[in-house]
């Protein structure tokens, strides 16, 4: 039990660190919402992640949902590739790059394919 609340403790502390340095980021003019809005995709992961602590996976959480970016896949998410399992009748779970390759064929709505296909894992 200690071990849990120590290694919960632990997390905590790091993910504070990660939102203090991306805070300071803004603050001091590393990065703004204008310039942020205004970069390609992948210049937006790059720049990021770069805050340690903040992976690629939370920056296109961020290009969906902050920036509204219309062709965002998450390749890694486990409960999108768990959509595309059972929508596609797949006998496996699709790695990312299977994911990838399959989203090819929605660009360039990819974010609202992403969207429909975990509404649908969601209402069945």
């Amino acid at each position: 039990m200690l071990w849990s609340f120590r290694s919960s403790h632990s997390r905590s502390r790091r993910k504070a660190a990660s939102v203090l340095d991306l805070a300071q980021r803004f603050s001091d003019g590393r990065l703004s919402e204008t310039e942020l809005r205004e970069l390609p995709d992948q210049e937006v992961i790059r720049r990021l992640t770069e805050v340690k602590g903040i992976g690629a996976w939370t920056v296109q959480g961020a290009l969906l949902i902050a920036l509204r970016r219309p062709d965002v896949i998450r390749t890694d998410d486990l409960a999108l590739r768990h959509s595309i399992q059972a929508r596609y009748g797949l006998d496996h779970l699709p790695d990312p790059a299977e994911v990838a390759d399959l989203a090819r064929h929605w660009k360039p709505y990819r974010s609202l394919a992403s969207s429909l296909l975990l509404a649908a894992a969601r209402s069945s």
